[in-house]
């Protein structure tokens, strides 16, 4: 890696929202099918069948999970158009990869000054939040914000690791791969499902008015983009030592494809 950066790629700002969310108008985009076009009218009715499914006031009538997060990739134009989106989201994700290449390659100490982070005299806490403003600094869009969420929930397993180690940071010299693989999995499923309810999460709002339950239909979409994310991981189980682009662009991009039900 050596001691110039541990960033891999340029910032750039995204819209808040697709083009046609409000419009509702379809999204043609990748539709080399001869499926039906997905609206955003669709996605959001399909979603509110499942959440009043929960609930027990309407059958769900097909408002499947499974069958919500394929609407919403193609809604949103499909795989590609996704990936065209998500620069906060690879560039936090390169970052993160680039971060343990660094301490393996430099140590932890070094890697923090690399990243300008004034460590001595600083707890633990404080530490890992300056990380997270590093990896993920900007805080503009709902994209950028979805990206430093789930960079919070991936070094979440660093401070725990440290916490074990008697809250020694220098602990991450000989961290295992497992916590490198643990940590890079979060942030992907965090950084997917952050997407997609960053623009359908108002029908929990609207339909919804039980905490535990809203919660409750967060946690089937979470864990079913968990699923996804760790069936592919295990398929390549080396993928967190390839290059940064193969390991987060690749990962996230095949992910997608699944969940749009391309492969």
């Amino acid at each position: 890696m050596g001691t110039s950066s541990i960033y891999h790629g340029p910032t750039k700002n995204n819209p808040l929202l697709p083009s046609d969310y409000e419009d509702e108008k379809p999204n043609q985009e990748n539709n080399t099918t001869n499926e039906p076009i997905v609206t955003w009218k669709t996605v959001k009715t399909d979603f509110t069948k499942y959440i009043n499914g929960k609930s027990g006031s309407s059958s769900r009538n097909g408002g499947s999970i499974k069958n919500v997060a394929k609407q919403y990739i193609k809604a949103s134009g499909g795989t590609k158009a996704l990936m065209s989106k998500s620069t906060s989201g690879t560039v936090s994700g390169r970052a993160l990869y680039g971060f343990y290449e660094s301490i393996r390659s430099n140590g932890i100490y070094q890697t923090l000054e690399i990243l300008h982070i004034q460590f001595k005299g600083k707890s633990v806490n404080e530490i890992i939040s300056l990380l997270v403003n590093a990896i993920s600094p900007n805080c503009i869009t709902k994209e950028d914000i979805v990206a430093r969420k789930a960079t919070q929930e991936a070094t979440a397993y660093i401070y725990d690791y440290i916490d074990r180690n008697n809250m020694d940071i220098q602990c991450l010299d000989n961290m295992p791969q497992d916590l490198v693989d643990t940590s890079m999995c979060a942030f992907l499923v965090s950084y997917i499902w952050g997407t997609m309810m960053k623009d359908i999460a108002s029908r929990l709002e609207i339909y919804e008015n039980n905490p535990d339950k809203a919660w409750e239909v967060e946690q089937d979409l979470k864990g079913y983009v968990k699923g996804i994310v760790e069936v592919e991981f295990e398929k390549d189980n080396g993928i967190f030592k390839k290059s940064p682009e193969e390991a987060v662009d690749g990962l996230l991009s095949k992910c997608y494809k699944i969940m749009e039900g391309i492969i």
